[in-house]
């Protein structure tokens, strides 16, 4: 799947969990936020998708450029990334240290299945 399918993809997964004003940005303008949206209680949602193949792992670097992008820029109340694969053990860090919440492969495959994601509830 393209980076363009995979970031439309999940922008149906969160409309289906309850989501609106889903707003998938465009690419050249983002600000490292690729998806914005709404919880059903009216929390503010951003959202980066990052599709890399094989053994790839998200690394530290992007996981700076959401969380700054997500908590100082745009101040949403659910920060979402999500990757079709893992996460360097250093960017975990980083999101859990930020608030970030990660979405790992196993993760999407769960949330793509069906299962709600707990965060969203």
């Amino acid at each position: 799947m393209t980076w363009q399918a995979f970031v439309r993809h999940v922008a149906d997964l969160l409309r289906r969990d309850g989501c609106t004003d889903v707003v998938v940005r465009q690419a050249r303008s983002d600000r490292g936020i690729d998806i914005t949206a709404r919880t059903a209680d009216g929390r503010s949602v951003a959202v980066q998708c990052k599709n890399r193949a094989g053994r790839a792992s998200v690394p530290s670097a992007d996981m700076q450029k959401f969380a700054g992008a997500a908590r100082a820029v745009d101040r949403v109340d659910i920060a979402l990334f999500v990757a079709t694969c893992t996460f360097s053990r250093e960017a975990q860090a980083i999101a859990d240290l930020s608030g970030v919440i990660t979405v790992n492969r196993d993760e999407l495959e769960a949330w793509s299945a069906g299962v709600r994601l707990k965060t969203l509830r």
